[in-house]
Order: C-alpha cells, then sequence, then structure tokens
C-alpha cells in the first residue's frame, strides 16, 4: 500500500482562502443591490429629439438588460420622434414610441424583447395559425415566424401556439429556433403546424464549452454538437455508447458488455505512452470522473459538445489535451407544466461469431484423426473407437460397452451457450415534469432502468433524480443543478481470463457430448468423478458450478451538484460564481459459496470466502470572475472574461477478503472464520490532489465577418514538483465568414461559408498524484514488519505538453440542405512518460521519467445532406470519417521499447504497434510450421527473439466514421446509423488457445479438424496436429468492420386524434434495433473491443426494443 502527502508543497489552501473571499464579496454585492432596489422593475429615463426608432432602442438597452430583436425593415427609416420621460416602465415607453405605427413587442425570457410588425391589408391579407412542436412532440416557444420576403412575423407563445397576418401573395413561412434546422412551408392552408428539427450539425449553432457559449459563426473551435434526440432513447445504460458512429475523429469502443460497463473514448488518436488518454468530461460546467457513468440517465441530457482542437481545449489547460466532451442536461422552459412518459421494453441477444466449435460428431471424427496421426488419446472417441487397435483387444462384452460408450456420448450436444447465456430482458421507464415563467423555470425527472446481461448471472438496476431549478430577476440570475443515480450491478467473475473459470471461455472449451447433471439432477464436477464417472476434463460444468455459486456485486450511489450565481454589474458586465461537486461511491461485494466445488478450491481454508470493499471518490470545482461583452458601433462585438478556478480531488479505498466460511451465514462478513486460523487479506489507500487557476478569455468580432478567439490559462498543481508546479497554457484562433463578404452576397448556391484556423497548448494530467516522490509500504523480512521504498520518484517530473494547429471550415449549400465540415489537425505531444529500465543494483527495475514525444496529424469530414425536402417528406442522408496517423518520435534516447502484451515502441511506428515473428503458412509436404526471417527468407526454426518484426499495424484504428439516413414522411419517421472501424489489427489470442495442440482434450473450433494438414501436399491453413503452437503474425487480425449501430421506426400520432383527448399533447411509438449486423473479417467475439488483444471478453449484444413516449 502506497502512502502520500495530502496535497504536497506549495499548494496549500491560500488558493481557497482567495475563492472565499471573491465569493464574499460577490455575494455581498449581489445581496447590496438586491436590497437597494427590492427587485424593482427595471425604469427607463430618455429625453430625446427627432431620434429613430433604432436610436430609442439602443439608449433603453443601454439603461436596462432588455435586449431588442426585430427583422430588418421592421423599424421605419424614416420615422422620427421625440420623447421625454422619467422613471417610466417598458410599457410607456414603447407605448409612445409604437403609437401610430404597425408595431408590437413581446417580451420573452431573459429580458429578450421581440420586435414584430402588425401591418396588414384588410383586404387582401389572411390569417394563418397553428402549432410549433419539437421532434419530441412538445410545444416550441419563442419560435420566430416569418413571412418570407417581408418584415411581417410573430414569436410562438408558451404552448408553441401562433397567430399571424400574411399578405395574400405570400407563398412561404419561415421558422427559425436557435438549436433547430430553420423549416421553409408553403402557405396552402389556414392551419399550418410545424414540427421542427433538432440540428446537430447547423452551422449557425452554439457552441458549449463549460466557460462560454458562442454561436458558430463567432467561435473559432472545432466543435460538434450532438442533440438529445440522438441520444435519449438509445437503450444503452451510458451515455458515450449513443455517440459512436456520429462524431468524425471520436473512437467509441465497447471495452465489456456487461450491462453499465463504460466505453474507452480516444480523441483524435492516443497522446500519451504512460499516462492518461481518457477524455475530460465536463457536466454543467462540472468536471466529472471518467467511466463511471452507469448511475447518469442519458434521458437527461439535451446535448453534447465534443471539443477537439486547442482553442476550445486549450481553455482547460493541463487536463485538456486529451479532449473534452461537454454534456449540457434539459432544463425547464417558460410556459405551462409540461410532462412526458416514456416507457421502453426489449431483450437482448448474443451476435454471432465468426468461429464454431466442433459437434459431437466433428469431436468424433477429431479425436479419432489425432489417434491415428500421433497415437494420443484426446478424448473417450479414441479410447473406445473401432479404429484404436487396442479395440480388437477387448473381449466381445468390453467391444459391445465401448460401442454403448461412443453412441450415447455420439447422441449428446450439449448446448454450453443456452447453459451460461440467455436472451436478458430490458426495461426503462422515465417521468419528469418541466415548466415555469419567466422568473423561474424547473425539469425534473424520475428514471428507472433494468438491464439482464447475456451471462445468466449478470444484470444492472439504476434509479436516478434529476432536477435542474433557474432563477432570473431583474440582474439577478441563479441555477441549481441536481442529479442523484444510484446503480445495483452484478458482474461475471474473471473476465477477458483464459481459465475455464471465466464462463465466456468455458462456453468455448466445454466439450459438446459433455452434460453437467447427472441422472439424479447433481450438478457433476472434477472432485466427483469416484461417485459420477464421467468421460470429459469436466471444464464446463466446473465453471457453470461455480458460476451459480459466487457472486460479484458492485452498487454505485453518483452525485453531480452545481450552484451558480451571476449578478449583472452593468450593462455588459456581470460578477459570476460557480461550485459544483462530482460524488461517487462504489461498494462492491464477492463471496464463494463454501459448500461448493468453487468454496473447496479456495486455498486458504478451502471454504469459500467472503470480502467486501468500498472507493470513494469527491470532486470539488469553483470558478468565480467577471464577464464583459458589448457591441460598439454595431460592428465592434468584444467579450472577455476573467476567472479564477479552485479544484480538489480526494479518493480513498479500502477491502478485505476472509475466509472460512460458515455456509449457515451467507453472504455476510458474519460467517467468516476465526482470522487467526484463516488469515484475511487486506488492501486499501487514500489520495487528493489539487490544482489554482487563473483564466482570460477574449473574443472580438468584426462586422459579424471576423473573429478572433483567445484564451489563457495558468495553472499550479499539486501533481507536480515545486519547481514544475506552475505553467501557463494559451491559444488563439482566428474565422472568417467569408459567405458575408460582397463577392459571395448573391451567390445563392453558396447558403455558408466559414474559414477557421487555431492554435495552442495544452497539458494532460497525470496517472498518479505523486509520482515526484518516493514512497514507501510495508513489507516483511526475516520474520519483522517494516517499511520500504516501492517507488523511488523523480523530482524533475513535468506535465505531457501538447502543442496543435487546426485548419478547418464549415460550407452550407442549397439553403444549408448541404452541410460540409472539414478539418485538418497536427499534434505534438513532448514530455511524454516513460518507464524506463534501470539497473538492478537501484533496487527498482524501473524509473518514471519524462521524455518521450508523439505526434498525431489527421483529416476530419462530416457531410450531411437532404436530398429530398417539402412538406411531407424529408429525406436525409450523411456520413462522417476521421483519419489519425500516429507516430512515435522520441523515446528520450532509446531506440526501442517491446510494450504492452504484444506491442513495441519505436520512432516511426504508430502507438500500440504489433511485434511479432512473420507467419510463412505451412509447408504443404510435412505440415510444418514456417516463419519468415528479417530478410524474408522462410525457415522453421522458431525464435521470437531474431525473428520479430513490426509491420502488422496498430490495434488503434487508424480510420473511424459513420454514416446515417434519415426518413420523415408525414407522422412517421426512419433513422438508421452505421459505425465502422478500419486499419486496426488486434491480437486473438482466443484462437490461440481453441486452436492449440497442446489443448486437444478441451473443444476446438472446426477449423482445426477441416484445415489443418493432414498429408503430404495439403495446402493447410493451420500446421499438422503435433506441430508447436507458436505466437506469430497469424494471430494478429484484421478487426475492422461495419456495423449497423442503430435502427429507429416511429409513428407519431396524428394531431387530430390526440385533440380529442383532453390532457394529452403528444403520442409516440417506436421500435428499435441495436447492433443488428456486423461485417467484419474478425473471428473472435466482437471486433469492437478496443483492447490489444482478444481474450474471451464479454460481448456487445444485439437489442431489440419497443418504446412508446407520452407527453402532457
Amino acid at each position: 500500500m502506497k502512502t502520500a502527502h495530502t496535497t504536497g508543497p506549495g499548494i496549500s489552501l491560500r488558493p481557497l482562502s482567495h475563492f472565499v473571499k471573491l465569493t464574499t464579496f460577490l455575494l455581498v454585492m449581489v445581496c447590496m443591490q438586491v436590497q437597494a432596489n427590492g427587485f424593482a422593475q427595471q425604469k427607463i429615463n430618455l429625453k430625446l429629439h427627432k431620434a429613430t426608432l433604432k436610436q430609442l432602442l439602443n439608449e433603453v438597452e443601454k439603461q436596462t438588460l432588455y435586449r431588442f430583436v426585430y427583422h430588418t425593415g421592421t423599424l421605419p427609416a424614416d420615422k422620427k420622434l421625440d420623447i421625454s420621460v422619467r422613471d417610466a416602465d417598458l410599457d410607456q415607453v414603447l407605448s409612445q414610441a409604437f403609437k401610430g405605427l404597425p408595431l408590437n413587442y413581446s417580451v420573452k425570457e431573459d429580458n429578450l424583447v421581440v420586435v414584430f410588425s402588425t401591418a396588414q391589408n384588410p383586404a387582401q391579407d389572411k390569417t394563418v395559425k397553428g402549432t410549433v412542436t419539437g421532434p419530441d412532440g412538445k410545444p416550441l416557444a419563442g419560435v420566430s415566424v416569418l413571412v418570407t420576403g417581408t418584415s411581417a412575423g410573430t414569436t410562438t407563445d408558451a404552448n408553441g401556439n401562433y397567430s399571424l397576418q400574411v399578405p395574400d401573395k405570400a407563398k412561404t413561412l419561415e421558422f427559425t429556433l436557435v438549436g433547430y434546422v430553420e423549416e421553409l412551408v408553403s402557405i396552402n392552408k389556414p392551419v399550418i403546424n410545424v414540427t421542427m428539427r433538432l440540428s446537430a450539425t447547423n452551422l449557425n449553432e452554439v457552441v458549449v464549452t463549460g466557460y462560454t457559449s458562442y454561436s458558430r459563426n463567432k467561435s473559432v473551435s472545432a466543435a460538434t454538437t450532438i442533440g438529445g434526440d440522438k441520444i435519449n432513447d438509445v437503450p444503452a445504460a451510458t451515455f458515450e455508447q449513443a455517440l459512436q458512429g456520429r462524431v468524425p475523429g471520436l473512437n467509441i469502443s465497447s471495452i465489456s458488455g456487461q450491462p453499465g460497463t463504460s466505453a474507452r473514448v480516444l480523441l483524435r488518436g492516443v497522446g500519451s505512452i504512460a499516462g492518461n488518454n481518457d477524455v475530460l468530461y465536463v457536466m454543467d460546467g462540472v468536471p466529472i470522473e471518467s467511466g463511471a457513468f452507469m448511475a447518469l440517465n442519458p434521458g437527461d441530457i439535451e446535448s453534447v459538445t465534443v471539443l477537439k482542437d486547442a482553442s476550445a481545449k486549450a481553455i482547460y489547460g493541463s487536463r485538456g489535451s486529451n479532449g473534452v466532451i461537454v454534456i449540457t442536461t434539459k432544463r425547464g422552459k417558460a410556459g405551462k407544466l409540461a410532462l412526458e412518459y416514456r416507457s421502453q421494453y426489449g431483450v437482448s441477444a448474443l451476435t454471432s461469431t465468426k468461429f464454431r466449435m466442433m459437434n459431437s460428431a466433428e469431436r468424433k471424427q477429431f479425436e479419432e484423426e489425432i489417434g491415428l496421426e500421433t497415437g494420443s488419446e484426446a478424448g473417450p472417441f479414441w479410447t473406445y473407437s473401432k479404429l484404436n487397435p487396442d479395440y480388437s483387444g477387448k473381449s466381445p462384452a468390453e467391444q459391445a460397452a465401448a460401442d454403448r460408450i461412443v453412441d450415447s456420448l455420439l447422441h449428446m450436444n450439449t448446448d454450453w451457450r443456452d447453459l451460461f447465456m440467455r436472451n436478458g430482458k430490458f426495461m426503462e421507464q422515465q417521468i419528469s415534469a418541466s415548466g415555469g415563467n419567466q422568473n423561474i423555470r424547473f425539469y425534473t425527472s424520475l428514471n428507472y432502468f433494468d438491464q439482464q446481461g447475456l451471462v445468466k448471472v449478470s444484470d444492472l438496476k439504476r434509479y436516478t433524480l434529476k432536477n435542474n431549478l433557474d432563477f432570473t430577476y431583474g440582474k439577478f440570475s441563479a441555477n441549481l443543478n441536481l442529479n442523484i443515480g444510484y446503480s445495483k450491478s452484478n458482474l461475471i467473475q474473471n473476465e477477458n481470463g483464459t481459465g475455464a473459470n471465466n464462463p465466456l471461455s468455458a462456453v468455448y472449451y466445454a466439450l459438446p457430448y459433455e452434460y453437467p447433471y447427472a441422472p439424479d439432477g447433481k450438478l457433476v464436477t472434477t472432485e466427483d468423478g469416484d461417485e459420477y464417472p464421467v468421460f470429459d476434463l469436466r471444464e464446463g460444468s466446473d465453471s457453470y458450478a461455480r458460476m451459480l455459486n459466487t457472486t460479484n456485486k458492485q452498487d454505485q450511489l453518483k452525485t453531480v451538484m452545481s450552484m451558480s450565481l451571476s449578478y449583472t454589474i452593468a450593462r455588459g458586465l456581470v460578477a459570476k460564481t460557480r461550485l459544483g461537486v462530482d460524488y461517487r461511491d462504489i461498494t462492491s461485494e464477492q463471496w464463494i459459496n463454501p459448500d461448493s466445488y468453487a468454496g473447496r478450491r479456495v486455498s486458504n481454508g478451502r471454504l469459500g470466502s467472503f470480502g467486501e470493499g468500498i472507493s470513494r471518490r469527491t470532486s470539488l470545482v469553483s470558478t468565480s470572475g467577471f464577464t464583459y461583452n458589448n457591441v460598439f458601433n454595431d460592428d465592434h462585438d468584444i467579450e472577455v472574461s476573467a476567472l479564477y478556478e479552485f479544484l480538489s480531488n480526494k479518493y480513498r479505498r479500502f477491502n478485505y477478503t476472509g475466509f472460512g466460511l460458515d455456509s449457515r451465514l451467507p453472504h455476510t462478513p458474519a460467517g467468516i472464520g476465526d482470522p487467526s486460523t484463516y488469515t484475511p487479506t487486506l488492501g486499501g489507500g487514500r489520495t487528493e490532489n489539487a490544482m489554482s487557476s487563473l483564466i482570460g478569455l477574449a473574443r472580438y468580432t468584426f462586422m459579424n465577418k471576423y473573429t478572433l478567439n483567445a484564451s489563457y490559462r495558468y495553472d499550479g498543481s499539486s501533481t507536480l514538483p515545486e519547481h514544475n508546479r506552475w505553467h501557463g497554457f494559451y491559444s488563439f484562433g482566428v474565422s472568417w465568414e467569408a459567405k458575408r463578404e460582397d463577392f459571395l452576397a448573391n451567390v445563392n448556391a453558396i447558403s455558408n461559408l466559414r474559414f477557421r484556423t487555431s492554435y495552442g497548448t495544452t497539458a494532460s494530467p497525470f496517472p498518479l498524484d505523486f509520482a515526484y516522490l518516493a514512497t514507501y509500504g510495508l513489507a516483511t523480512y526475516g520474520g519483522e514488519n517494516g517499511i520500504v521504498p516501492t517507488t523511488m520518484g523523480n523530482p524533475n517530473y513535468d506535465w505531457e505538453y501538447a502543442k496543435e494547429l487546426n485548419i478547418g471550415f464549415d460550407l452550407g449549400l442549397i439553403q444549408n440542405r448541404i452541410r460540409l465540415t472539414a478539418e485538418y489537425y497536427n499534434r505534438i505531444t513532448s514530455n511524454l512518460f516513460l518507464d524506463q529500465k534501470i539497473p538492478a543494483p537501484s533496487g527498482f527495475t524501473e524509473l518514471s521519467v519524462s521524455s518521450g514525444k508523439m505526434r498525431n496529424r489527421g483529416v476530419e469530414i462530416d457531410l450531411q445532406a437532404d436530398v429530398v425536402k417539402n412538406r411531407d417528406l424529408v429525406v436525409t442522408v450523411g456520413g462522417n470519417m476521421g483519419y489519425n496517423k500516429n507516430t512515435v518520435l522520441e523515446l528520450g534516447g532509446e531506440t526501442e521499447m517491446e510494450f504492452q502484451y504484444t506491442g513495441i515502441l519505436r520512432p516511426g511506428l504508430p502507438y500500440g504497434a504489433h511485434y511479432a515473428p512473420k507467419w510463412a503458412g505451412v509447408n504443404p509436404a510435412n505440415g510444418d510450421p514456417q516463419y519468415y526471417t528479417r530478410d524474408g527468407q522462410i525457415t522453421t526454426n522458431y525464435d521470437a527473439n531474431t525473428l520479430s518484426v513490426a509491420e502488422f499495424g496498430t490495434y488503434i484504428p487508424v480510420i473511424t466514421g459513420g454514416f446515417n439516413a434519415a426518413v420523415t414522411w408525414k407522422d412517421f419517421y426512419f433513422n438508421a446509423l452505421f459505425s465502422f472501424n478500419a486499419k486496426v489489427m488486434r491480437y486473438n489470442n482466443e484462437d490461440y488457445f481453441n486452436e492449440n495442440p497442446s489443448f486437444t482434450t478441451s473443444n476446438q473450433s472446426v477449423r482445426f479438424l477441416y484445415d489443418r494438414w493432414k498429408k503430404p501436399g495439403d495446402n493447410a491453413i493451420l500446421p499438422r496436429i503435433d506441430a508447436p503452437r507458436n505466437y506469430t503474425s497469424r494471430d494478429i487480425q484484421d478487426a475492422s468492420y461495419v456495423r449497423l449501430r442503430n435502427v429507429n421506426i416511429g409513428y407519431n400520432l396524428p394531431k387530430s386524434l390526440i385533440s380529442k383527448w383532453k390532457f394529452i399533447t403528444g403520442v409516440q411509438i417506436n421500435l428499435q434495433g441495436q447492433n443488428l449486423l456486423t461485417w467484419t473479417k474478425w473471428r473472435g467475439f466482437d471486433p469492437e473491443n478496443g483492447n490489444e488483444y482478444a481474450r474471451f471478453s464479454y460481448p456487445s449484444p444485439r437489442t431489440y426494443v419497443v418504446g412508446l413516449n407520452v407527453n402532457f
């Protein structure tokens, strides 16, 4: 057990003291202003002579928090007015200003005032009205409805309703709302209802970074936003799995298909060799722990923004190098109370593998062939075979008995998959409520999730509560975000193990003529051989008994909570503070039944075991500062922020395992035997770290065409030695709205064209809190306990620093019906953590140093197109692709290092490069395995040290992406998503065991029967049966794949039917399929598994789901 200082020298409570003082100052200012104003209505003083309406509105904006929006041409430019008011409210001012004019206004939330024209021609105008809803059937408030080519327009109310006087000759209406695709609808009837679609690829969407929210046309960042509609209904326990195939450059691999297991997420390749490659996750402004999502409800997510380039990542400084995923949860909207009930039921099944194991008839042929070829006994089919020379020496009675044994075994074909596995049931229930007014808005949800795993003992149950509350009054605003989740998991033991105690390996090792139960119902294991004689090794039965008599439970409590306050000191100047907590508590329990075969195999006492563990992580973050934004002379738009942030993380764990259990007290520590007889094992540790940061952010936009973004962050962390503790990170970038230039203004085919470039620096966090310090642990020597060094530390340890260039453009064609985004990036990471070998006299085998260098360079493309778009039918197709070329540049002076299980690190090669002797096939003359020497010659002498080469690619995918299709026809919709990985090679360790002469007494794949060398002249895939089985490049297989990730078919009940039901506003029925089809050359369980090697890991299931959504 390692011990370490709690915060390290140089990081004291002084930053926290600064934070407390700053927060107190802000709160005092807020309270003084609230007390002085008494939350009074905003008063206006004006004295204007011959002023235009635009000048009047600008003056009101200067004195108040109101912001005015209106269409070009709405305000008459020739209208001059004189006005003099004192302590007037908004209505008094605008009533005078609009007197005699066809103008009106509507005040929305956040002090937004929409000014619109009421001009109409009674003789020709007509009234058009309707309701605007989102893809979930809920009404959308604040949608701008404009008559194309005019200034006539309005906005929808809290119920999504609108009514508008339309000129008789008008042809179309335009419906627009930030975050949704603009809808252009023909005016052909008096009632026009519109369903707006969320736009993840809208070129004018808002880019949320966690510190800023810039509209796309004022952001230089390479970022992709995925709407909640792509996440909420996906039948997955964790949200990141719903992102697969949707974000170019984002590689998501399901490491395990056990319910609730988080996926492996890589953005733009691997950036560290021995350090941390995890993406940073930020939820509602709070950094949250990666890989601990099983207690978070994907149904509460409004959007997910993936920040890729340095202009966005540098804001997070020493934590941003690997990319940032910003999660925004759902919030309440002003309007009447809206309720939603969502229900899903489904079933999961095992996907098919590329290899098949032998049945009993094939096993009989296999054992007899081995016996004839080598004389070896691989099982009872040779022992009692008529082809065995010993058969002729048996008496007639013995031959008859042998024939009966062969016949009985031949007619038995045990389906081990059916015994160990099942079709798992799936169910999810959620109810949510939202609503409020201009001052208070809320969103609340309750969710229950229940998923059975493919292996019979595995499952997940989850309960979540989500509550978001927003408060706005005058110059003061606040919000409170609360997420509480509790999950209960049952997991299989020994996943990824090659022994038969892993249920997923036992399914394939078990012989087809082995059956676990005797006629009397006894589950027969190896230890029952004397009483129940059998003709097999009981590999399947032993594993099956172990599965039924062991438990591996894990309960997780997860809380993410944040509170933020802001106060507008003056027009454009806002003081704000935010406090966030990420708390995770995991309790684990492992039990082995003392009265079972597995319990009697426990070496300590032979009476099972019981163990518990607890792991607790608490993260606290506080951010305070000021933001100023303003527009000068209509052309100069600026926004600057100055912030101070303090972050602390505390982690502790404890575990024990007791032995010698009393079977009368199962699943409790009370059953543990006397510790003096059955010595228990104990473990645990605790650590913490802290970081203080000063942050500066700036944006300048000129004429809405040219934008400059810049940031600087100064981090000080306790994870570094004092002389390396503080470091600055910066970024800058520019963008150009080319479409706004005069030479493109009249090019109707081009709707949007934007060019972007950025450059910046970031770093990645440490895998350990005190790697620079020497650490110590307990040890026993000569019967005496003592403390000994466990790591030697490195006082020169430093962060891994990354410098990244990004160049990109966004293009929209034909009214944005075709949307293209492309990126080029080049990231070089230096100071990489390496474990260098050191001389043995030092007392250690390796030393952690900061001396490597690596490059990731690539391109990303995202193309979407609305190929058909009319009133009843919309057809959208698209695809995205990311190509990343990873290269190791330096290894701190070393020429190469063998790395992980099958790999090598060498300058010029990619991370994850495989290193193995090159397979040269089977000699057709004698069946010998053959290998290539490094100079290309063929040899039969195996020597891994002299034959190994690095010519077999990497297990990190070079190309990733997806393609999608969506069809909406009237009230029906259809969505399909494919994902793919290409140029990825993995070591198939499963083939090594399933096609191995050393394990012929276990079941083998059918290739070992039909495709091995048997006689001279055979052009075989596998060598002769008695040839040595060595690791070579034939075990490194292509794991590229294309997978039909998700298909969703749904129907929204028509409004004409729903209107008859008093309280229901929308009903949707849908059918979904997940992981339906996979095209791959991979022969193992699942090509998607992102590990270096495949070793009987839990496969991703194929899932079918029916869902019902009802809105009230």
